[in-house]
């Protein structure tokens, strides 16, 4: 171990070395030389994920979903962009408003009386 890992939080140089294992671009060799610093670190480290791969499957799917959502309100993309967004969330049973459907945005004012 050299002097400048003492200062890294073990916690950080576990999940850059498990990245390092699941990054397809990533030689055998430094993959095999990421799981044995891996086991250097011990147990503790070797099975965690890291906080934002933390969340559930649900998660990243609403995550992706709301990207879909989004592209309905860019201006910047194209309508086959946008038909293909509206096909994913409604294969997803996705709410769609109607402001979705507009080409343009649409802003609705309400009054009060």
């Amino acid at each position: 171990m050299s002097a400048n890992d003492s200062q890294k939080n073990p916690e950080r140089v576990a999940a850059g070395l498990r990245g390092t294992l699941n990054n397809d671009s990533v030689s055998d060799e430094a993959k095999d030389r990421a799981a044995d610093r891996l086991r250097e670190l011990g147990d503790d480290f070797e099975n965690k994920t890291s906080r934002a791969s933390a969340g559930t499957g649900d998660q990243h799917k609403n995550q992706v979903l709301g990207g879909y959502k989004a592209t309905l309100h860019n201006d910047k993309v194209g309508e086959e962009a946008k038909a293909h967004a509206r096909q994913v969330l409604e294969e997803n049973n996705t709410f769609i408003s109607a402001l979705d459907h507009v080409p343009e945005r649409a802003y609705i004012v309400t009054c009060k009386s």
